[in-house]
């Protein structure tokens, strides 16, 4: 279990169920306006460093967090059957209307603060699961269980992108320290990390063969630790 203390007073997981439903809409309210645009543009760089650590012989494919859909599309350009994920009606019903006509992807709504994952993902079933600028908003410990029980094992790689403390303006907290990112490394099988920008702000991650240590299908909460679920909207 990754210890969180390191993130002192800074929290970005809500707290309760109405912060959690203040922050589903106002996300909604964001997907509404037609810009399908991203905090930090897919480069064809980090493209090609992501298709890397794609085994050839990889099929299915989960991002989380998944926005307007273009990582999704991304994968699904490489032959990964794939789905994505967004607690945000509006940004699923926006990702279907960008990707309309283009094979190998779907989106679905889910809240992964929830306690339990998308019914829909099978253990040990997916090949690659991203996580793009999105794992710091969820219940680090839980969502890590989670993921690493839907990856196949020895072969599964999770793609994480996430900022890092230290390399940012002073005072700003989005992401995590450099130690909680170097903890989410540990227990993998191979792990390799790279920088998507000059100054070190935002990097990357490819975890290959999940620890199975941290697997748990029922993805309890762990001590320390907590997400408040939305109430499910109508």
């Amino acid at each position: 279990m990754i210890d969180v203390s390191a993130l002192g007073g800074v929290r970005l997981v809500p707290r309760d169920a109405a912060e959690a439903l203040r922050k589903m809409r106002w996300w909604d309210d964001f997907y509404s306006s037609w810009h399908p645009q991203q905090n930090l543009p897919i480069s064809d760089w980090e493209l090609q460093q992501f298709q890397r650590h794609i085994a050839p012989f990889a099929r299915t494919a989960v991002d989380v967090g998944c926005g307007w859909g273009l990582m999704a599309q991304e994968m699904a350009s490489e032959g990964l059957w794939t789905t994505g994920y967004d607690w945000s009606h509006a940004a699923v019903e926006g990702a279907r209307s960008l990707t309309a006509g283009i094979d190998r992807v779907r989106f679905r709504w889910h809240d992964f603060l929830a306690p339990q994952g998308p019914p829909d993902i099978e253990p040990e079933s997916v090949d690659v699961l991203s996580c793009r600028l999105v794992l710091p908003y969820l219940p680090l410990n839980r969502f890590l269980s989670q993921a690493c029980s839907w990856l196949k094992p020895d072969t599964g790689v999770m793609y994480v992108v996430v900022q890092v403390w230290e390399n940012q303006d002073p005072g700003m907290r989005r992401g995590y320290p450099d130690s909680i990112v170097e903890d989410i490394r540990v227990g993998w099988r191979t792990s390799s990390r790279w920088d998507l920008d000059p100054a070190g702000e935002v990097t990357a991650l490819a975890l290959t063969g999940p620890p199975r240590r941290l697997a748990s299908p029922a993805g309890l909460p762990h001590t320390g630790e907590s997400g408040a679920q939305a109430p499910t909207p109508h």
